[in-house]
């Protein structure tokens, strides 16, 4: 079974990229989701989170404050975001592994790991390839705009507290451009899973 990684930076549009290649068959193994579920109460992550961030995190119900939490984690930054990566990640990975198993034994052919922090959460280590997927900086703006009702200050604000382009693109073995229309991103999706091996990542973008 062919497992892709795929990572960008927040607005490049990975959430079409995926749809498209889950429409070519494969199995989607979701990060974010994940990350959201390994943390509701009597999951893994919970205990470890409430015992070091305090009953502060948690809401009127007994579960993780996911706002909060990111709110604590980084206003104050340094050893509070290092634990909470250190905690959720390896939770992550385990699960991760364990849809691959599953999506490996049902027939699937391919499937791919959509995760921003695909990097940082060593998840590359379960790929074979990595997709990174790119857009400019003005269009990436306006679709974080929309999506979370934000200035373009704001946007452009989130933009910068991310990893650079370039540390994507040294990991890429494929680089998809989603800067234009739909049509354009699913003509280089279908080209890049006919023709692998064409892309390196460096020469595009």
């Amino acid at each position: 079974m062919l497992i892709i990684g795929l990572t960008g930076p927040t607005g490049s549009g990975k959430s079409a990229v995926s749809q498209i290649l889950k429409e070519n068959g494969a199995e989607i193994i979701d990060a974010d989701k994940i990350a959201h579920e390994i943390i509701l109460k009597g999951r893994p992550a919970y205990s470890e989170l409430v015992a070091y961030f305090g009953d502060g995190i948690l809401n009127n119900d007994g579960e993780i404050d996911r706002k909060t939490l990111g709110f604590t984690v980084f206003s104050q930054g340094g050893e509070k975001l290092e634990f909470l990566n250190s905690c959720t990640h390896k939770y992550i990975y385990d699960e991760m592994k364990k849809q691959l198993e599953a999506a490996d034994k049902s027939g699937k052919q391919m499937a791919v790991i959509d995760a921003p922090l695909l990097i940082e959460g060593n998840f590359i280590k379960l790929c074979q390839k990595v997709w990174a997927v790119y857009a400019d900086d003005c269009v990436r703006a306006k679709r974080i705009m929309g999506r979370d009702s934000i200035t373009y200050e704001q946007a452009m604000d989130r933009m910068k507290r991310q990893k650079p382009w370039e540390v994507y693109k040294k990991y890429a073995d494929i680089i998809i451009d989603n800067s234009t229309d739909i049509e354009s991103l699913k003509g280089q999706v279908e080209y890049n899973l006919n023709n692998p091996g064409e892309n390196n990542g460096k020469k595009q973008v």
